[in-house]
């Protein structure tokens, strides 16, 4: 058995505590040796809850210093390129949290440095690893849900609705939240920070998209630097599947994450979480319905009832956490020499979606991605 992946992690925002627990719950594959943040409270602090000795402000520090093979990086959108770019040149692998970064060129920029220095590089979009969504993936592979013509995702966080004025202060107040509203360091607003998640999603279960049509919205107050705070857009996929997306952080909406997959066989979705917190709703378990689940002359009339039934998650999977079997993939990744699922060449496609949503917001037209 291969020793465990050192890694060295670099920005101890909020993320970086899901980060901790993955590989905390997978430490004979990856074991935390060293932390960095500019912030040096914040980093002592992040070191006493992981038990390591290993503090740095420098990332450069860091890189040259600790005993580390690889990097995780959690720090703010805008810093992605330099530290992907960085941590590459000096020979480590590289986890990097979503998005990959916050333009296109940046992206290129990221791929051309690991593929020179010869590094595994991945993109943690961990919803990929929710063990219903592999299940989702595997299902629409084997076509249970004969062709896949239509995908939605509706994602609504309303924190900063009008009168909240709770939610306002919290953003306000706390600096490792505020830049998040910023569109010069985030890349965006709601779109970059949630929505993202589903377009890489869609991606995953069927492909690339040609075109995308859309429109954000950027007149809220707290949100500055461009950032949207809702945003609508259509996708037009290489299948031919067209997908919709919607997304807000300002409307008095539900709290929800949900997701639909239709195809000509069969569908799939996921039931609202009631209760409970944002992440356990945003990987809400999915269900399906399709031929072979029919129940023949149970429904009104003696029709056939087309129940929507739980897909189990399939064999093989590291945990039930989509977080350690994240960072257990990238570990694997980098001691087989194997692509990650969401590599850098991968995740492409995502951005493209992503900032060419920007753009047709932008001209009112539709994009052409190959264009980008």
């Amino acid at each position: 058995m291969a020793e465990a992946l050192k890694v060295g992690l670099i920005g101890t925002g909020s993320i970086s505590a899901l980060h901790l627990m993955a590989m905390n719950r997978a430490s004979e594959k990856v074991k935390l040796t060293a932390a960095c943040d500019v912030r040096e409270d914040a980093v002592r602090q992040f070191a006493r809850q992981a038990g390591i000795d290993a503090v740095y402000t420098d990332a450069a520090t860091m890189l040259k210093e600790a005993d580390i093979e690889a990097v995780d990086i959690c720090a703010s959108h805008h810093w992605h390129r330099d530290l992907a770019i960085a941590s590459a040149e000096a020979g480590k692998h590289v986890l990097l949290e979503k998005p990959m970064a916050i333009s296109m060129q940046e992206c290129r920029d990221i791929i051309a440095a690991t593929d020179k220095a010869g590094v595994t590089f991945m993109v943690g979009q961990q919803l990929r690893h929710v063990p219903s969504y592999v299940g989702v993936q595997r299902l629409i592979q084997e076509g249970e849900l004969g062709e896949v013509w239509g995908v939605r995702s509706d994602s609504w966080l309303p924190v900063l609705v009008s009168g909240s004025t709770a939610a306002s202060e919290r953003f306000t107040q706390n600096e490792g939240m505020r830049w998040r509203l910023d569109g010069k360091q985030a890349g965006g607003g709601s779109l970059i920070w949630n929505a993202t998640h589903f377009i890489d999603l869609f991606r995953y279960f069927i492909g690339d998209a040609k075109r995308v049509s859309a429109k954000c919205w950027t007149d809220h107050p707290m949100f500055t630097g461009g950032a949207e705070d809702r945003v609508m857009a259509t996708i037009e996929f290489e299948n031919g599947a067209i997908g919709h997306i919607s997304n807000s952080w300002t409307t008095r909406t539900p709290w929800q994450f949900q997701l639909m997959i239709l195809g000509t066989g069969g569908s799939i979705y996921t039931p609202v979480v009631t209760g409970g917190n944002a992440l356990e709703q945003h990987e809400a378990p999915a269900v399906v319905s399709s031929p072979r689940h029919d129940i023949e002359g149970a429904g009104p009339g003696g029709m056939p009832s087309r129940p929507f039934v739980p897909i189990d998650p399939p064999e093989g999977l590291f945990s039930d956490n989509p977080y350690t079997n994240e960072v257990v993939h990238f570990a694997e990744c980098c001691r087989e020499g194997k692509e990650p699922i969401s590599s850098g060449h991968d995740n492409l496609g995502t951005m493209k979606i992503l900032f060419g949503i920007y753009e047709s917001s932008r001209t009112g037209q539709p994009v052409d991605l190959a264009t980008l």
